[in-house]
């Protein structure tokens, strides 16, 4: 399923509740310190925190759980907002769903595509909301690039190249046992270039994966070909830090810089080459997290 430039992953939305929307936060991350609280704020949301290692509290927090469990249970909130490490995503995903809330989940959402058709059926039953937080598209350089190339329709190559250096050994990226590792940070991302860009039915899949000694992925290419769109991918811990989508139609070319992690507070530029004049236009501000929350807070509002 396609909406534009702008796609959400899994999402099935039926409020049941008219009361003022409340967030119960599982899991006190980086992401959740760094960008979530901050859009909450502007955008007036109430929320609470259920975390177990972090013993300083969020003073903008109405509520502090030192459970995730109790969280739960005594939070008085409508949507949960997952962002915990990957191998815990899918049992507190569906203990939420369970308990009758709405749930975002920090990508991935989960470790396999059992457990996330399990979470689908458990959303669907009970008329909840259930997403994973995939938002680098809702930056407007996305809707640029595809004015630019005169819409989705006219792609025939998109390549993405997303490096990042080598994690240390004892961050969760580099955990096997947390589910870690390059295909669990970037495989959503890789997902989605192909669900946004690429046209007609997938023929044929290769790709070519590269673990440690641990037996952690650490990259993957992939070469995807549509039967009207071809994809290639590189994606990789370790070398030099690499973050942009070429997209190509018959005639022209788009190149975007800082895709997957664009910054809120810095202007892009998009390169455009056509009949063989390369064009930069710079796009302005963007808020691409704030962006994907707003939308689902005036789906629910609206009851959609």
């Amino acid at each position: 399923m396609k909406q534009g430039y702008c796609f959400r992953v899994l999402i099935f939305i039926i409020i049941t509740s008219s009361k003022k929307l409340k967030i119960l936060i599982l899991g006190y991350s980086n992401l959740v310190r760094r960008k979530i609280i901050n859009v909450l704020k502007k955008n007036n949301i109430e929320f609470c925190i259920a975390s177990l290692s972090s013993k300083k509290k969020e003073k903008k927090s109405y509520k502090w759980f030192r459970s995730y469990e109790e969280g739960l249970n005594q939070s008085n909130a409508s949507l949960v907002y997952i962002s915990l490490p990957n191998s815990f995503h899918y049992h507190w995903a569906k203990k939420a769903l369970e308990k009758g809330y709405h749930v975002i989940v920090d990508k991935p959402i989960t470790e396999n595509l059992e457990q996330a058709k399990k979470l689908i059926k458990i959303a669907k039953k009970n008329k909840k909301l259930i997403s994973e937080a995939i938002f680098f598209n809702y930056h407007k350089q996305f809707a640029e690039a595809v004015k630019l190339l005169n819409g989705v329709e006219k792609i025939k190559h998109v390549h993405a190249n997303f490096a990042i250096p080598l994690p240390k050994k004892n961050k969760i990226l580099m955990s096997k046992k947390l589910s870690g590792g390059c295909l669990m940070d970037s495989g959503p991302y890789a997902a989605a270039i192909a669900r946004l860009f690429c046209n007609g039915k997938l023929i044929r899949i290769n790709k070519i994966i590269r673990k440690n000694k641990r037996g952690l992925i650490v990259s993957f290419v992939i070469l995807c070909k549509f039967s009207k769109t071809t994809y290639s991918g590189f994606f990789c811990f370790g070398g030099e830090y690499t973050n942009n989508l070429s997209l190509f139609s018959r005639n022209k070319y788009v190149e975007l810089n800082r895709v997957f992690s664009a910054p809120s507070n810095e202007k892009l530029t998009v390169l455009f080459k056509t009949k063989n004049i390369l064009y930069k236009k710079q796009i302005n501000k963007d808020d691409t997290f704030n962006n994907y929350l707003r939308e689902i807070f005036e789906l629910l509002k609206k009851k959609k």
